[in-house]
């Protein structure tokens, strides 16, 4: 039986039949993928136009995807948040900047470096100018200053200037020649004056010396005052170089014999201060020559500390002086108040340039900065009116930077009279217009340092300059 059944599996038929062929696995793989496809495709979907008439409330909206948190990273998402924290940085508006009415301290009575005036400087802002200005006592500091700080012309400013000194005129019909020291001993000045100086003070920001400071000698600023005008202009008024009232009202606190020396030292300190943070330092005096003021000029810059200076400039240009080691020195103006008719002369133009171009021969503080009385068109190319006809090269010289202003008289307004110079209004115009040309050189080695930026270096400027050895040393050796 076994070999009848092997018999029939291999019978005739069995063997004429073909094999059945297996499809292989990735022919199967493929059609699914194709079916998955084909399956899986996104139906078309016609969309209506969106009436313009339906109201925007009433339109339907797609629905926000709810996110979950455990979704993981997500760049898509941090990219949208980063373009959103952008736009609202750029919608927050500008900080406002406090317009400063009046004057703020830079440096106190004591010295002592003051953060005041912070709030009143910009952030942002690059383009400024820092003027400076030192003098003796009375030389009228403050008024220059004024004058600079004025945006709008003021029709009648000799006006101003010579009733910010005067008393009521109540006040002097009262007083008679008989009991005058009696009235002077009772008589309040600062209640008398109240309304004087309030008229002034819409006109001038700096105080000036009124009549009770003049008659009694003493100085008027002490410390260093800072005002910032609305074109960004920085001016800073110093106490008065070597004053009898500042040694008299040092010695009456202190009583220290060498309380002179001290306030010699740090007049220098503010003097050298003043060289180390400003574009356009301003010397004053109100008579030709003061050989003391020199040198006091000469010596403090000799003490000055060797501070955070450009390295940059590499060479001496018309505009842009620096000293061997590279540091960038302010521009000098040399500034003669109250002159008189014989000093507006070619002869005496010339022979002060002569003289100050010796002094300052060796100095590195830039006297050729283009703040003329006249042009040298040889040189700066500078198309500028002269103040007088007569200045020019070949009767003055070579220009440097020096300016006149001339004494202001009760009669200014008669025209009758023959001055020798252009009226007041127009010298001050020019001088505000020269110092606020001047080119704006690099104080630090910092490119671009804004306002704020520069007050935090002037903070450390006047600690360097306190901590320095040289004057330290200067005031051991002085008698």
């Amino acid at each position: 039986m076994a070999d009848k059944k092997k018999k029939i599996l291999f019978t005739k038929e069995a063997i004429n039949r073909r094999p059945v062929i297996l499809k292989s696995d990735r022919e199967t793989t493929k059609d699914q993928i194709k079916d998955k496809q084909e399956k899986e495709k996104p139906p078309t979907i016609i969309l209506k136009t969106r009436e313009q008439s339906t109201p925007k409330d009433d339109r339907p909206q797609s629905p926000k995807p709810q996110s979950s948190e455990g979704d993981g990273y997500h760049p898509q998402r941090i990219a949208q948040n980063e373009n959103k924290d952008k736009k609202i940085i750029e919608s927050k508006p500008a900080p406002t900047v406090v317009s400063m009415m009046k004057p703020v301290k830079l440096l106190d009575e004591n010295l002592e470096f003051s953060q005041s005036a912070v709030k009143f400087l910009q952030d942002c802002n690059t383009n400024y100018l820092v003027v400076g200005i030192i003098g003796t006592q009375g030389v009228g500091k403050s008024m220059i200053l004024n004058l600079i700080a004025q945006s709008t012309p003021v029709a009648d400013i000799c006006t101003q200037i010579m009733q910010s000194h005067e008393l009521p005129n109540d006040v002097l019909e009262n007083s008679e020649s008989a009991n005058i020291e009696n009235q002077m001993e009772n008589l309040s000045i600062t209640n008398t004056t109240q309304g004087n100086e309030g008229t002034c003070m819409e006109f001038f920001k700096f105080k000036m010396q009124d009549i009770e400071q003049i008659e009694k000698g003493v100085h008027c600023t002490k410390g260093v005052d800072m005002y910032v005008t609305n074109d960004r202009v920085i001016l800073l008024d110093c106490q008065p170089l070597w004053s009898p009232s500042l040694i008299d009202e040092s010695n009456s606190i202190s009583m220290n014999p060498r309380c002179a020396n001290i306030m010699t030292v740090d007049c220098l300190e503010i003097a050298s201060f003043l060289m180390s943070i400003c574009h356009v330092l301003i010397a004053v005096q109100d008579w030709f020559a003061d050989y003391n003021f020199i040198r006091y000029i000469q010596t403090a810059e000799m003490l000055k500390p060797t501070l955070s200076a450009s390295s940059t400039v590499t060479t001496s240009t018309e505009g842009s002086e620096s000293s061997n080691d590279g540091e960038c020195q302010p521009h000098l103006l040399l500034l003669h108040n109250r002159c008189h008719l014989e000093d507006f002369t070619p002869d005496a133009i010339k022979t002060m340039q002569d003289f100050y171009r010796k002094a300052f021969q060796k100095s590195n503080l830039q006297l050729h900065s283009g703040m003329y009385m006249y042009s040298d068109t040889n040189k700066n190319g500078l198309h500028v009116e002269q103040v007088c006809k007569g200045y020019n090269l070949r009767n003055c010289g070579p220009p440097i930077n020096l300016f006149l202003l001339p004494e202001i008289y009760s009669d200014f307004d008669n025209k009758e009279i023959y001055r020798g110079h252009p009226p007041f209004e127009q010298l001050a115009k020019r001088l505000r217009w020269l110092i606020l040309g001047a080119n704006r050189h690099q104080i630090t080695n910092v490119p671009n340092l804004s306002e704020k930026g520069w007050f935090q270096y002037c903070s450390k400027a006047w600690e360097t300059i306190r901590k320095c050895t040289f004057f330290i040393e200067y005031e051991r050796l002085l008698p």
